[in-house]
């Protein structure tokens, strides 16, 4: 029984320490994994594929303004600044999401070039067919400003590109597959960047109505019980046609 024992105890020590070897490597294989989880392809979500949910554009409203320079002894506006003005009050009309905000200054010294200038902004805005009712004056103090400006300003959608994050991973090695952590985010970047009315992100504009003039000759021919097809005269088909057309008239 003895030998048997000591044959026990010396088969069962490999084995307490093999197990002592796996947990005294369990915590180095735990760092190493916790490691690799902070090079630049996990800081990404990389289980996502969809660069639009990787890299999603922000699109928040944000104020447009527009100072225009009253300088003491002007008499209005001058050809750059219409040309300024008309190009904001443009952009109004297309991406304003409520309404036109004017500031005239008060206490300055150019209360009479400021309300020159005013009256102006007034002459524009009616030409470019912005209603009084959209318009809201108010003053603000200027604190004796010889050259305080009329300020205009509005609230518009704004989109906001990612940051795209690490370029310095190799990716000629990727052993597990994973889309890299920049993948999709410049084409993200650059449609922020280029498009027209960033609330189109948001939701879709309305269909514009559909032209009915076409139909409505279609549609009186039928009732007449004539062809409804266009007729299309020699000159006016495309250059092949055309010439086999000519061919055959002077054959015949």
């Amino acid at each position: 029984m003895k030998s048997t024992a000591q044959g026990l105890t010396g088969f069962a020590r490999p084995k307490i320490a093999l197990l002592a070897a796996v947990m005294v490597a369990a915590p180095t294989m735990t760092l190493s994994v916790a490691g690799c989880a902070q090079g630049p392809r996990m800081q990404a979500p990389f289980t996502l594929s969809d660069p639009t949910q990787r890299h999603p554009i922000q699109v928040g409203e944000g104020e447009a303004m527009l100072d225009i320079a009253a300088p003491r002894g002007t008499r209005g506006l001058t050809g750059t600044q219409w040309n300024r003005l008309y190009g904001y009050l443009s952009n109004y009309h297309e991406r304003g999401t409520g309404g036109l905000v004017v500031r005239t200054p008060s206490g300055s010294g150019n209360q009479a070039e400021a309300k020159r200038v005013y009256g102006d902004v007034r002459h524009a805005m009616r030409r470019s067919g912005i209603s009084p009712r959209d318009v809201r004056v108010e003053p603000y103090y200027a604190n004796g400003d010889p050259s305080a400006p009329v300020r205009l300003s509005y609230m518009e959608f704004r989109a906001k590109g990612p940051d795209c994050p690490d370029w310095s991973e190799n990716l000629a090695r990727n052993p597990a597959n994973l889309p890299s952590p920049n993948m999709g985010c410049a084409t993200q970047k650059n449609l922020a960047a280029m498009i027209a009315d960033p609330q189109d992100l948001l939701s879709p504009q309305p269909e514009a109505p559909r032209p009915g003039e076409r139909r409505d000759t279609v549609w009186r021919k039928y009732v007449k019980g004539e062809p409804t097809g266009a007729k299309w005269a020699p000159q006016n088909q495309p250059l092949p046609e055309r010439a086999l057309t000519s061919e055959s008239a002077v054959g015949n």
